[in-house]
Formats: structure tokens, sequence, C-alpha cells
């Protein structure tokens, strides 16, 4: 009985990577491949009382519900940010028709209306969060408790800043603690390693690239479209915004390039 104890417990650790953090190699590879990044915000009903922007960035859950069964009844595999950070940076292969979902700001409906479609096709996803707003005095947005829930359900936790100020907007040191003080945040509230990330309103320069990897980032997504990634560039990655009028549609032309 303690032999089968002790070999569950190894079976259930986390890998020794995953411990003790990733890092970025001092040379980066030439290396490319294809992996459409899906960007997403809300999936909820439009609401014709919504301000103009949010209904662009929401998806109708039945929508969002048929765009995931079209990925799933077309082979294509919804892979994590581990995996794409292995494609990138050593050389591992990713599995067919890749593609990364994504969701942005920490809104709660990720948890109240996507996680359970993703969850019944065996789809994963990363939801990049705003830690100033979680479980704060707004119910749009996602609480700790979400969190480690999306956790549980195979999404993937990022970090969208603190506040979700440009950080072009920002010097050097008011940057860094956006950066350093969200991932902290997040480190210590779900206890491992955070180090994916996504820039908010995309603004990103050459300066606020390199303050994300002194911050201690692996992989960090842009809203540049594009399926093709690079591993010299893997805090620049490529994302295709997807909006209320994207449809099915819409959806397969993003994946298919």
């Amino acid at each position: 009985m303690r032999r089968l104890v002790a070999l569950l417990a190894v079976a259930l650790a986390p890998p020794a990577h995953a411990a003790a953090g990733l890092q970025l190699p001092p040379s980066l590879p030439h290396r490319t491949v294809t992996l459409p990044i899906l960007m997403y915000h809300r999936i909820d009903v439009v609401k014709p009382s919504l301000p103009a922007i949010t209904q662009r960035l929401t998806v109708d859950p039945h929508v969002f519900a048929a765009q995931m069964q079209w990925l799933h009844d077309h082979g294509y595999h919804a892979v994590t940010q581990l995996q794409a950070y292995d494609a990138l940076e050593r050389g591992a292969r990713l599995p067919s028709k890749p593609v990364m979902i994504t969701f942005d700001d920490g809104y709660r409906d990720v948890w109240g209306k996507a996680s359970a479609v993703l969850a019944r096709l065996h789809m994963r996803a990363t939801a990049y969060v705003i830690t100033d707003r979680i479980s704060g005095p707004d119910p749009s947005f996602l609480t700790w408790g979400d969190l480690r829930s999306l956790e549980r359900r195979g999404i993937e936790i990022g970090s969208h800043t603190v506040t979700h100020t440009e950080l072009t907007l920002l010097d050097d040191a008011e940057a860094l603690r956006e950066l350093r003080d969200s991932r902290a945040t997040l480190e210590r509230r779900l206890g491992h390693p955070v180090q994916w990330f996504a820039y908010p309103a995309g603004r990103e320069d050459a300066r606020v690239v390199a303050l994300t990897r002194e911050a201690g980032y692996v992989l960090a997504v842009t809203t540049q479209p594009g399926t093709t990634q690079s591993a010299e560039h893997p805090l620049e990655l490529h994302r295709d915004e997807v909006l209320d009028t994207t449809g099915v549609a819409g959806l397969a032309a993003m994946v298919q390039g």
C-alpha cells in the first residue's frame, strides 16, 4: 500500500521544470512553428445596452461552443503554454493541427460560460488575468476560487499585469512593477510558477519586451495577427482576435492561415 501511495505521489507531482520555473536560452534558436493563437475576451450574450467596444469583444456562448466544436471536429488540438514553449525553444513536435486558445482580462464568464465547453471537448486554454481585479468589487471578473477551478479544468493562468496599464506609457521602474508584482501575486496565490504574459491592449516595443524577459516571463502574446511563431521572438507571439462578428467561418479562416 505504501508503495502504491509513493508511486501515485511521483505520478501526480509537477515536473521538475514546472516547480523550478523555465528560463529562455541565452541564444534563442532560429526556428518557426505554425501555431494559430486565438484571442477571446468575453463569452456572453451581447446586449444592445453594452458599449460598442464591449459588444465587439463579446462572443455569444452558442457561437463559442460552435467554434470549439468545429475545431474539435476538424482535428485541431488545443495545446498548452508548455507545449508551445517546448516546440519553440527546444524543438519538440506539436500535435497535428495545433491551436492555442486564450482569454484576456479575466472575465468571470471564462469560468461560467467557456470552461465547461472546453472541458467537455478536452481542450486546453489560457486565461490572462489582471491581478487587481481578481476577487474585487466588480462581479464581472474572476475570483481566486474561480482561478483554481479553471486550473482543475485544464485552463492555465497567465499575467495581464496588475492594473492593465499600457506598458509603453510607463517608465522602466513602473513597467517592471506591473510585470513583477502581477506574476508574484499569481505565483503566491496559485502555488506554482506563472511565466505566460499578455500585453495590455497589445502595446509593446523593444524596451517593453526586454523588461518582460527581465521579469521572468518566457512566452508573451501580442495582438499582431498571424499564425507563424518565431523561437527568436517568444515574447512577441502573434494572435488573431475573435470578435462578435467572427463566427465559425471566420474562425476557420484564421486557423487555416
